[in-house]
């Protein structure tokens, strides 16, 4: 029977504790802010590790009195999935002593006390849970009244809160955003030392608009914490160890060349290292050719990559060709306009295209892919010819 050994790299899923890599002065920074209750806006790409971050501080640094909320509003369309994701993260927060059903039926009476406007009960299947059913169908008031009777249960029970909302700049895409955003910064406002808020998004100059921009009702509301990616050395450190309890060598600079290709990517060098790991021998070397040749197979399943790039203009594909081939620096060269038959208007056309759709975005004069597989993709068609 083979003994099998359990795959140390995670690449699907928020992690914290042994699965969680590095970020001790991220944690030393966000843990100090929720500390402050300071309200936090972290951005960066996705992929990056922003949930995992959020994960880590939640379960291992952040004290147990702390009432703790995470949610991703990525999905919601409308104003009544808003208050469905913020009702989840109240009724997560709040079941932090729902063990047993003689524990959950006192809390829904005590919990009743403070919430005026909503009624409280309890659903038994498995794990006891709360359910929480919203007074007024008017979802900005109804959103209003949720922190405020929130509020009140806190305070009576002396506690804080640290309620995290994933991919906020979504607001800017629903309707009549300026009233949310006016009703959250009401609620922002009034929690008055109770607690925090981490606002994180990956759109970053929506979302630093959000709060930077003088007119908006988010204005200077909270602390910017943007989240650059893991120190390359750092991870190879980490991920060396985990090779190694499979007895396997992962050379340095191997590592490097995965950590380049990805721009730094967690969830893809993660993907990767799972896959080397789940495959490796005993007393084997992950080199160069090894990494080079699994960042090509995974690359070659990702088969809707395909489907998308034909979705753009020709021009457009041919300014995404120009991107990879010249590695993010100058792009408007009378060679490489020749090479790819594009005029110079027309390259600025399809870039300002591609940047507006988020497919780009640009960093200290660099042009840089939202998804890195995607570059990876074309990249490896150039090389086909």
């Amino acid at each position: 029977m083979i003994k099998r050994i359990r795959n140390p790299f995670k690449f699907d899923e928020e992690v914290a504790g042994e699965f969680f890599c590095g970020r001790e002065n991220d944690i030393d920074e966000l843990s100090d802010h929720i500390f402050n209750n300071t309200n936090i806006i972290m951005f960066s790409k996705r992929r990056i590790g922003k949930s995992s971050l959020i994960k880590e501080v939640l379960e291992n640094h952040t004290e147990k009195k702390v009432l703790q909320a995470h949610v991703d509003i990525y999905s919601v369309s409308n104003t009544r999935e808003l208050f469905t994701k913020l009702q989840d993260g109240i009724k997560m927060s709040l079941s932090y002593e729902l063990t047993t059903i003689e524990k959950a039926s006192i809390m829904v009476n005590d919990i009743q006390e403070y919430f005026k406007n909503s009624k409280i009960s309890m659903v038994i299947s498995g794990t006891p849970e709360l359910k929480i059913e919203a007074g007024d169908k008017n979802y900005y008031i109804a959103i209003e009244n949720l922190f405020s009777d929130y509020f009140n249960y806190l305070r009576a029970k002396n506690l804080t809160f640290v309620f995290a909302i994933d991919e906020f700049q979504k607001i800017v895409s629903l309707p009549d955003f300026e009233k949310i955003e006016e009703t959250l910064r009401t609620i922002a406002i009034k929690r008055k030392g109770l607690g925090s808020f981490v606002f994180t998004g990956s759109k970053r100059n929506i979302l630093l608009g959000m709060f930077n921009e003088v007119s908006r009702a988010f204005f200077k509301l909270g602390s910017e914490m943007p989240l650059s990616p893991l120190d390359p050395d750092t991870f190879y450190d980490w991920a060396l160890l985990r090779f190694q309890r499979k007895n396997i060598f992962l050379d340095r600079t191997a590592f490097r060349h995965l950590y380049d290709e990805a721009d730094g990517e967690t969830r893809f060098i993660q993907q990767v290292c799972h896959d080397l790991f789940r495959k490796g021998k005993d007393a084997s070397v992950i080199e160069y050719s090894i990494m080079e040749e699994e960042i090509n197979q995974l690359i070659s399943k990702k088969s809707y990559i395909a489907q998308l790039f034909n979705k753009y203009t020709v021009p457009q594909q041919n300014a995404l060709k120009i991107i990879v081939s010249c590695n993010g620096s100058e792009i408007y060269g009378k060679e490489i306009l020749e090479e790819y038959s594009i005029t110079k208007t027309s390259l600025q056309s399809a870039m300002k295209a591609l940047l507006k759709e988020n497919t780009l975005f640009k960093e200290d004069g660099v042009y840089i892919f939202e998804d890195v597989e995607f570059k990876l993709w074309i990249k490896k068609e150039i090389k086909k010819g």
